[in-house]
């Protein structure tokens, strides 16, 4: 849940609640008066159907101080009141040259609602991640009114964003896979505990210590196979330990790469 000025974000799949990831972004020289910048990631998994997939401020009544602000690869819908203003981004529906596709058509359409941005997956949609972004200023003024502009805005942070989410994945999948409390393997498929695994990327973050991880795996597996079933933080902090020290190496790795 994020918590605006303005009200409550609703991720809404098809009208109903849905799970997302959700990352802080940190400001940087271009936004640095933000107060708050988020990014949301909405795992999709392609089944021929169409969809919506929305983010939304709950509750907010339409106004004539609301804005859209388009540009080549984004579309930004900004909500302004008072001395606050919040701005909500995501992919633009239009091809260009980094995001080509065969017949000219992309995986979705978009669209700015009173109170959000919308997009409409369409049948046969092959893409798997639909990104948000969230930002607000609390004082604005003039001189910053771009800040909530460029922070909502998904192309400046969602390679960096998704290539942190498949490594956290990866260091999780193998460690979860590694502990298999039920120990279905080696009959049971590769994919066993993938839903579990994902599960948990979405509540911990690169920076997460092992207690945090601790609760993350055991809140995932006592919902997956029933709180009756010994998943305390405790009984999971070995393996929530070896999670933790795994992200940590891959994360020095990526640091010393760059």
């Amino acid at each position: 849940m994020i918590q605006t000025p303005l009200g409550i974000i609703e991720i809404t799949k098809d009208g109903k609640k849905v799970d997302c990831s959700i990352r802080r972004v940190r400001n940087d020289d271009l936004c640095p008066e933000l107060n708050g910048r988020f990014v949301v990631l909405i795992d999709y998994i392609p089944d021929g159907q169409e969809h919506t997939v929305s983010c939304c401020i709950k509750g907010l009544r339409e106004s004539k101080s609301d804005f859209i602000e388009p540009d080549e690869r984004v579309n930004i819908k900004s909500f302004c009141r008072g001395t606050t203003k919040l701005s909500l981004g995501l992919f633009s529906d239009v091809p260009d040259e980094w995001d080509k596709t065969p017949d000219g058509i992309m995986d979705y359409w978009t669209e700015y609602l009173k109170n959000g941005v919308q997009y409409h997956i369409r049948a046969g949609a092959k893409q798997t991640i639909y990104p948000f972004g969230i930002a607000w200023n609390d004082h604005r003024n003039d001189k910053d009114e771009v800040q909530t502009s460029y922070g909502a805005d998904p192309t400046n942070w969602y390679d960096e964003i998704c290539v942190k989410e498949n490594f956290v994945y990866c260091c999780v999948k193998q460690e979860i896979d590694k502990w298999d409390p039920y120990d279905f393997f080696p009959e049971a498929p590769s994919n066993e505990y993938d839903g579990e695994s994902k599960r948990i990327v979405r509540r911990i973050t690169v920076s997460s210590l092992t207690d945090e991880i601790a609760e993350a795996v055991a809140e995932v597996f006592s919902e997956s196979f029933g709180l009756g079933e010994g998943f305390s933080a405790d009984y999971c902090r070995d393996v929530a330990g070896k999670i933790e020290h795994k992200i940590t190496k891959y994360e020095n790795r990526l640091k010393n790469k760059r």
